[in-house]
C-alpha cells in the first residue's frame, strides 16, 4: 500500500492513547492526510491535533450516518472503541440508583453498538483499502465458555466476529491489532510492604507466565502504520514492546528502580473479596493464568512483521521515570 500519492486515514478515538498515537504517527508521514473523529472538536486534545495538521471532524459513534459522512474518501480507517468511559459513568450513576443495570453490561452494549456502527459505515466506503480494528482476544471462545464475564475483552471480540460474519467484504480489508497490557497498568506497579521493606507485585498470575507489555501512547501508531502499509489484509497482530514473564517483570522493575521487589501470587477470590478489585478486571488475570494472554490464536508478533518496527522496551521506558515520585506513591 506504499505510495507517493497522498492518501487519507480516518482515526476513530483520536483523542485517546491508541488513536492519538496513530494520528501523530501518520501526521509525520508526507504520504498521508489525517482525519480525526471526535464528539467534541473544541476539546483541548482535538485542538492539539488540529494544530498539528489533522482535519478534525465531529462525529458520534452512536449515530452511524454521522460516521458515513466522516468516512467519505478514506483509504484507511483505524477504530478503537471505548468501554471504560461508559463503565465509569454507570458506576457513578449506580451509587445514587441501586436499581440501575450492571455497569459492565451497559458499557458492553454501548461499545458493541459503537463498533458495529463504525464497521457498517466503513463497509460503505468505496475508496477504502484497509480497516484496522483494535481488539482483545476472545476470552469466552478461547476458554470454551469458562471465562467471559470480563466485558471489556468480550465487547471487542464480539465486534470482530460481527465484521467477519456479517460484513465479509469489509473483513477482506480488515487487520486486527491486539495490544498487550499497557505499561501504565496498575498491576505493573508494586506496593511497599513496610514490614519487610520490599515492594510487592500482588497478582493472580504465576511467575512463569508471559505478559506482553506495550506503550500505547507511543507504539500503537508505528504498529498500525506497518499493518496498513506493509502487511497483508487479514493480519491478526499481537502488539507489544516487551514480552517478559511475571518473574522477569519483577527483575526489570528492580533494576530500573534500584529497589528490591518480589512477586506474591494471590487467588482471584482473595483479590476480589479482600482487596475489593472488581471481577471485570480479575477474570482477565484468571484467563491469562490458565490460557496465556492470547490463548492458541497464533497471532503474528513483532518479530513476524515483514518490516521491523522499532519501539522502546519496557525496561528502557521504566528507567526514564521519576523514581522519587513513583516510589513515594507506592508506599
Amino acid at each position: 500500500m506504499t505510495s507517493q500519492v497522498q492518501k487519507t486515514i480516518v482515526v476513530v478515538g483520536a483523542t485517546g492513547n491508541q488513536g492519538g498515537s496513530v494520528a501523530n504517527t501518520f501526521l509525520a508521514s508526507p504520504n498521508w492526510r489525517v482525519r480525526c473523529l471526535t464528539r467534541n472538536p473544541s476539546s483541548e486534545a482535538a485542538q492539539a491535533l488540529s494544530t498539528a495538521g489533522a482535519e478534525v471532524v465531529q462525529a458520534d459513534l452512536s449515530l452511524e450516518p454521522s460516521l458515513s459522512e466522516a468516512f467519505q474518501g478514506a483509504n484507511a480507517i483505524f477504530v478503537n472503541t471505548d468501554f471504560w468511559g461508559t463503565y465509569r459513568a454507570r458506576i457513578a450513576a449506580a451509587q445514587t440508583d441501586a436499581s440501575a443495570p450492571s455497569s459492565a453490561v451497559v458499557a458492553f452494549d454501548t461499545e458493541v453498538l459503537h463498533g458495529k456502527n463504525a464497521a457498517i459505515a466503513a463497509s460503505k466506503v468505496p475508496t477504502l483499502e484497509r480497516f484496522v480494528y483494535s481488539s482483545l482476544p476472545p476470552m469466552r471462545k478461547l476458554s470454551q465458555g469458562k471465562y467471559g464475564q470480563s466485558y471489556h475483552w468480550e465487547a471487542k471480540s464480539v465486534i470482530v466476529e460481527f465484521i467477519e460474519n456479517e460484513l465479509p467484504e469489509l473483513a477482506k480489508k480488515m487487520s486486527v491489532i491486539y495490544l498487550g497490557a499497557y505499561n501504565t497498568n496498575p498491576m505493573l506497579s508494586p506496593r511497599l510492604d513496610p514490614s519487610t521493606g520490599a515492594y510487592v507485585f500482588a497478582m493472580a498470575i504465576s511467575k512463569d507466565r508471559k505478559l506482553p507489555i506495550v506503550d500505547a501512547r507511543e507504539s500503537t501508531g508505528p504498529f498500525v502504520k506497518a499493518l496498513i502499509e506493509t502487511e497483508p489484509a487479514g493480519t491478526k497482530f499481537l502488539a507489544y514492546d516487551s514480552n517478559p514473564t511475571i518473574e522477569e517483570i519483577v527483575g526489570i522493575w528492580s533494576r530500573a528502580s534500584g529497589k528490591e521487589a518480589i512477586c506474591k501470587q494471590l487467588t482471584i477470590e482473595f483479590m476480589h473479596e479482600q482487596l475489593k478489585i472488581p471481577m471485570e478486571l480479575l477474570e482477565a488475570m484468571a484467563f491469562i493464568e490458565e490460557y496465556g494472554y492470547a490463548g492458541d490464536m497464533g497471532l503474528v508478533e513483532p518479530d513476524g512483521l515483514s518490516t521491523k518496527v522499532q519501539t522502546k522496551p519496557f525496561e528502557e521506558w521504566l528507567k526514564e521515570k521519576d523514581w522519587t515520585e513513583i516510589l513515594e506513591k507506592g508506599k
